[in-house]
């Protein structure tokens, strides 16, 4: 697989009304030992701020970070109008229908659940102490990045297992994590309502981990881009080498968003050609400004 080539950027700016979204950790800032260290890298945020800034586009950042923390580390406030969809979708910072949260209130069953699986996982985090616990509002995740690798796939043995012993939990797994929530939710699903409710008409995604693929097996071929930020399977149609390759990549689509904003928007019949060439691939010396 390739990156999006610059004919394929130039047709989903030119299809009207779009979404332009991205997952934080492993995208937008390199992945650390500690999570709390992680920082996006220069220009990335400017980026999508800038795209934000254009008509017809909305931008949002789909994470597993809790939506307090995505603020602190992201430096997005409430002011912005990037869309900041936390917890892989049970927050977001903005009112959308039911289909994309349950919500940030839990009912006592919901709340129940949560505290038997935070006292599970909390169990394991005692036993196996290079683990990590984390807590959020509608879920608690184990850690076990940095971990011997046998010893990794035991703790995360265990607490998927958590997910069967407690009922009304739903385990996650994902690039040395497992998040066990109490609310059925997903990326995609959370984009999806926000493309439906502003009524968008194409979706760009860039995501590196197994829980992107809620997204990536939502887009539609042809008017859709999604890019696969480093190795691993994917129903992606893109790929990138690493995330150190985004800022080039962010750049040269707030490049065609602004371009195709300067003229008349085009009608679907004049783009359909436009995702079917390969030439012009978007590369780091050709794509800086």
């Amino acid at each position: 697989m390739r990156p999006p080539s610059r004919k394929e950027l130039d047709g989903f700016a030119r299809r009207g009304d779009v979404l332009v979204a991205s997952d934080f950790d492993g995208v937008l800032a390199p992945i650390v030992l500690d999570p709390a260290s992680a920082r996006p890298q220069p220009g990335t945020i400017e980026a999508l701020s800038a795209m934000a800034a254009l008509p017809g586009v909305s931008v949002a950042l789909a994470s597993g970070r809790d939506l307090a923390t995505l603020r602190a580390l992201t430096g997005i406030d409430e002011s912005s109008p990037i869309v900041l969809i936390g917890s892989h979708g049970a927050e977001i910072s903005t009112t959308l229908g039911s289909a994309a949260s349950g919500g940030s209130a839990l009912s006592d069953v919901e709340r129940a659940a949560l505290d038997g699986a935070t006292h599970a996982l909390d169990t394991i985090a005692e036993r196996l102490p290079a683990t990590r616990v984390e807590y959020k509002p509608a879920g608690v995740v184990l850690h076990t990045r940095g971990m011997d690798e046998d010893e990794a796939e035991r703790a995360t043995c265990a607490a998927l297992a958590v997910s069967q012993d407690v009922p009304g939990v739903h385990a996650m797994r994902g690039k040395a994590v497992v998040e066990l929530s109490v609310l059925d939710v997903s990326k995609g699903a959370a984009l999806a309502a926000l493309a439906a409710e502003r009524n968008l008409r194409a979706t760009f995604y860039l995501g590196d981990d197994v829980t992107d693929e809620t997204v990536f097996t939502t887009l539609r071929a042809g008017s859709d881009i999604g890019v696969k930020v480093g190795d691993g399977d994917t129903a992606a149609a893109h790929r990138v080498p690493g995330c150190t390759d985004v800022p080039t990549l962010l750049d040269a689509l707030l490049g065609a968003l602004t371009k195709a904003r300067r003229y008349a928007p085009r009608d679907d019949a004049d783009v359909r050609d436009d995702a079917d060439a390969g030439e012009g691939a978007v590369s780091a010396p050709e794509a800086g400004r």
